[in-house]
């Protein structure tokens, strides 16, 4: 039986310059320990969510949400299960022209990122042939993971930083472009050539994120639907599972 139970699995073949993507698969484990092995192709490891320890050429590294493990060619790995919660892992299997580029490393992601990554993952068919509308969410993921820069974040566009005040409150996104001055379909845009967002995107991020500190802060989850701008606790609940692949009880410590 395998350690693990495949959520999602898509064998794909996209060349972009030396870079090869062969497959994505979204992993829960199982509490059966992953034995040490090695792939002909590098892979990445990102832990969604759960508590693991994840073993690299046979250096042991505990594994929370948003931790990321660059594993390249023919080195062994594996892991097992460590805590309460099953980790929810997300698997990318790709090559590099020159597979000596890949080097062993580990970094973790953001809760903004995390959360960016949730979003993407949910447009990912999780069987079936892919389409064409299907790959730019795929390409998103890609160049999250593979994006090396450093964690500060740059600055954040003079328009972003209104639009997150305007999208907490309740109005409909033409009252907010008007509110702006601008006609919604051109503040959709120019939004989407600063930070790659549009405005349902965003809201749900700015929402998701005072949720989440909400529940961290121990507030009940009627009075984090709340502080989140929504109105129903139930329609709230099944909201927040849609962004997180967990419930809001489930988010608090």
């Amino acid at each position: 039986m395998l350690a693990w139970s495949p959520l999602l699995v898509q064998k794909i073949e996209i060349h972009a310059l030396d870079f090869v993507l062969r497959k994505l698969q979204l992993n829960r484990h199982r509490d059966a320990e992953v034995a040490p092995h090695g792939h002909a192709y590098a892979q990445l490891i990102l832990y969604l969510s759960g508590e693991g320890v994840q073993t690299v050429n046979g250096r042991r590294r505990r594994a929370r949400a948003g931790d990321l493990f660059v594993i390249p060619p023919h080195v062994p790995h594996g892991s097992f299960v460590a805590g309460r919660s099953r980790p929810l892992c997300l698997v990318l299997d790709y090559e590099l022209e020159d597979a000596g580029r890949v080097r062993s490393a580990h970094r973790t992601l953001s809760p903004a990122t995390l959360n960016e990554l949730h979003a993407l993952l949910s447009r990912v068919p999780r069987k079936g042939r892919l389409t064409l509308a299907d790959y730019p969410a795929i390409l998103a993921v890609v160049a999250r993971l593979l994006d090396h820069s450093p964690v500060a974040a740059p600055p954040v566009p003079t328009l972003f930083e209104k639009l997150c005040d305007h999208v907490r409150a309740p109005a409909s996104f033409g009252k907010i472009a008007r509110d702006l001055g601008y006609h919604p379909d051109h503040l959709t845009r120019k939004l989407k050539r600063e930070s790659g967002l549009g405005l349902r995107a965003l809201r749900d991020r700015v929402r998701l994120e005072s949720a989440q500190a909400a529940l961290q802060g121990k507030m009940t989850v009627a009075e984090a639907a709340a502080r989140a701008g929504f109105d129903d606790p139930n329609y709230f609940s099944r909201w927040f599972r849609r962004q997180t692949g967990r419930t809001p009880s489930a988010w608090r410590p």
